[in-house]
């Protein structure tokens, strides 16, 4: 059973909370169950007394187990120091037993003093040391007495040294050593492999370059990008391809106790092993800046540690070249002194894969084409926006287990037995992975982005958005267009992305604008609802906020949808909120572009355009601003007609004929998109309860005239 580990956070304090309360409130001894410590731990004066009973339970659980290692091992460590003693005092015992049998013997010989007596006492001794060595030899000792009482040297020197009984197994290390022997297979990454290459390999193998000319190396390498991407098959391909081994450290510091020896040891490792590539994954779960979710005791201590080690393998680098390279998921949780002078000096950033990368993944890990039967790679490109290179993998095993479970049912009576499933393999279904077995697969998976506040491309078309023309052609303008033909925008000198306000009165169709937006541009897309990123804790906002922008250019090109902007970015001379002011500031430090904004289009709905900051509004921010009104008589015609086409694809071309009269009629003349909608599902209703009393399944008349007297527009006063 492998050792358990606790997990950063959380875990760590409770950790360190469990030993103090066993001293102080359970003699000293470790608690029995987990019911046992949460009493404690509630009526503690800790600041985790007030954590969910289900969360503070399942730490405590982990907490519990990894004590119950460590008293294991420190008993084990008792139990091998007592066998040695043992062995001790059993050596001493039996060299006394030897010389005291010597003795006795010497005590009983008999001491006359004829000629004759002493013939027979040396006939005795002879006989008695004949008897000795036999008895000796018998019971397993060493017959080197002699029968004066005398002991022989060198039956000392065997008695005392006798060899030790074999010692417990070494406790394992904590660290784990790598030699990829096998080629890495990597999609999309060739680029940022081939450039790390020849840097690494400079740094681990050009010693002849460095040393005459006195200069420095860099001492680490951080790899960034969203979980997934490839940054650990990365150093492996790269370690791979100049032949050094990997030492993984992060299970060092799972450990707070042991934090310092094990990773002490890592080191050691590494420079026996050099030249060699160091490896910290996940460094932002063990060295979080003060202030994160992930922030914990130990966090600090490891950020130490890690100074003195890395300046450790600075001063030996030109003897033992080591490269420490270390990946994080999330960069802008990491503590601000990992990526200073000295320690990690420069990062590589990985982004979420574009088509183009996309393709290259499945042509690299796609199985062999012997077994695949009408795959279109360009068709599955486009089903998988958003997915990284370990989400491309899952889903091809996905597949060929789809497959597999086809392949092993049988649905004939008569098909064919497991006996000769060899032969007729190959005609059977599932035999090969098909393009339906991916896209039942693509439906039922979740890409680990969306887990992490991506949204799913809206599966909202132009077609089913009535009317809008003047709408859609400038939004092809300024986002579409970009997205699609960047180069064509590059050559007349727009490069920098275009931020659009879509403003009107409620229900007229912003929202279902900005998903059809995204679903042509085939764009990652962010929504993000205006209120969630405010956080009453000071500088939250502001972190929220740098994520977002973080996550969308990881991604890009991305389309960041903001629905009711106006709650989020409100004036702020008459605004009573800190937190919303504070948004709005780094709201526009992102939307200025200051740290990069390439691929990062910005879509915002409102009801109240006047109520939106002014310094948003300005150029190179939210400068397109798009009215989308009530629509005229018709547009209304469109919009129901599509609204009608798309929920009730069977309509006769008879009754949507009819619609043309019920949009122009006067009492729908103030209605938006979205009061048609209303209207058509009054007038649905009607349909349906007249329908069990004489049967007719269409729209009449009667059902419109009902939904036309029955539905009252939402929208009072207009904005022209």
């Amino acid at each position: 059973m492998p050792p358990i580990s606790l997990r950063p956070g959380l875990d760590h304090d409770v950790y360190q909370l469990i030993k103090i309360l066993e001293e102080k409130s359970n003699d000293g001894k470790p608690f029995r169950s987990v019911t046992h410590a949460y009493d404690a731990v509630k009526h503690s004066n800790s600041s985790l007394s007030r954590k969910k009973k289900q969360v503070l339970n399942d730490s405590i659980d982990r907490a519990l187990q990894v004590r119950k290692q460590e008293l294991r091992e420190d008993s084990s460590d008792s139990e091998a120091a007592l066998e040695e003693a043992d062995e001790e005092i059993s050596q001493q015992e039996d060299q006394r037993f030897q010389l005291n049998l010597q003795m006795t013997r010497h005590w009983n010989t008999n001491t006359t003093s004829s000629s004759h007596a002493s013939k027979k006492r040396r006939i005795q001794a002879e006989d008695g040391d004949q008897n000795t060595s036999q008895s000796a030899r018998e019971n397993g000792e060493t017959p080197t007495s002699r029968a004066n009482g005398t002991v022989n040297d060198k039956s000392i020197s065997e008695i005392t040294h006798k060899t030790p009984s074999q010692k417990k197994t070494p406790r394992p290390t904590r660290y784990k050593v790598e030699h990829v022997s096998e080629p890495v297979r990597l999609g999309g990454l060739d680029q940022i492999r081939d450039g790390l290459l020849l840097q690494l390999e400079s740094m681990l193998k050009g010693e002849h370059f460095w040393g005459p000319r006195k200069l420095e190396k860099i001492s680490g390498i951080l790899v960034s990008g969203p979980t997934g991407v490839g940054k650990t098959s990365l150093v492996r391909s790269i370690a791979s391809q100049l032949e050094v081994p990997i030492v993984s450290a992060a299970e060092c510091f799972d450990n707070q106790e042991r934090m310092e020896k094990s990773f002490t040891e890592a080191v050691d490792e590494a420079m026996r092993l050099a030249p060699c590539i160091m490896l910290v994954d996940d460094l932002d779960h063990y060295a979080s800046k003060p202030g994160s979710a992930k922030h914990g005791d130990s966090h600090m201590q490891m950020v130490k540690l890690f100074q003195r080690q890395v300046e450790r393998m600075r001063k030996e680098s030109s003897h033992h070249p080591v490269v420490l390279m270390a990946t994080t998921s999330n960069i802008t949780d990491l503590h601000s002194e990992m990526t200073k002078c000295g320690w990690f000096e420069q990062t590589i950033s990985i982004k979420v894969p574009d088509a183009a990368t996309r393709r290259e993944i499945f042509s690299a890990v796609l199985p062999n084409s012997d077994i695949l039967e009408d795959i279109d790679i360009e068709k599955l490109v486009k089903y998988t926006n958003g997915y990284v290179g370990s989400d491309i993998k899952a889903l091809i095993r996905g597949a060929a287990q789809r497959a597999a479970i086809q392949f092993f049912q049988i649905t004939d009576e008569n098909g064919p037995s497991g006996e000769n499933v060899a032969i007729s393999g190959n005609e059977r279904p599932g035999s090969r992975l098909s393009m339906k077995d991916f896209l039942l697969t693509i439906e039922e998976f979740t890409p680990s982005l969306r887990k992490e506040g991506f949204t799913a491309i809206p599966n909202v078309s132009w077609d089913e958005v009535g009317a809008l023309k003047q709408a859609r052609k400038q939004l092809t303008t300024s986002i579409i267009g970009p997205i699609k033909h960047p180069e064509q925008y590059l050559n007349w000198g727009i490069n920098k992305p275009s931020g659009v306000i879509l403003w009107g009165p409620p229900g007229c169709g912003k929202t279902l604008i900005a998903q059809a937006v995204a679903n042509e541009a085939q764009a990652s897309f962010i929504l993000i609802n205006g209120p969630e990123l405010l956080n009453k804790y000071v500088g939250e906002s502001e972190r929220a906020v740098r994520e977002l922008f973080e996550r969308a250019r990881l991604s890009a090109p991305c389309i960041l949808f903001f629905d009711e902007i106006d709650s989020l970015v409100s004036r702020r001379e008459g605004s009573s909120s800190e937190s919303g002011v504070r948004v709005v500031n780094a709201l526009l430090t992102e939307l200025d572009g200051a740290r990069g904004r390439k691929g990062v289009y910005v879509i915002g709905t409102t009801n109240r355009l006047d109520m939106i900051d002014e310094a948003m509004l300005r150029p190179g921010r939210l400068n397109k601003h798009i009215y989308v009104g009530l629509p005229d008589a018709d547009e209304r015609v469109d919009i129901l007609e599509t609204i009608v086409r798309s929920s009730r694809p069977h309509t006769s071309q008879a009754e949507l004929d009819y619609l043309a009269k019920v949009a122009r009629d006067i009492r729908s003349s103030r209605f938006s998109g979205a009061d048609l909608h209303a209207l058509f599902v009054e007038a649905a209703e009607h349909g349906l309860s007249r329908s069990f009393d004489d049967n007719v399944r269409q729209f009449t008349e009667a059902d419109w005239e009902y939904a036309l007297n029955n539905t009252k527009p939402s929208v009072q006063n207009t904005i022209t």
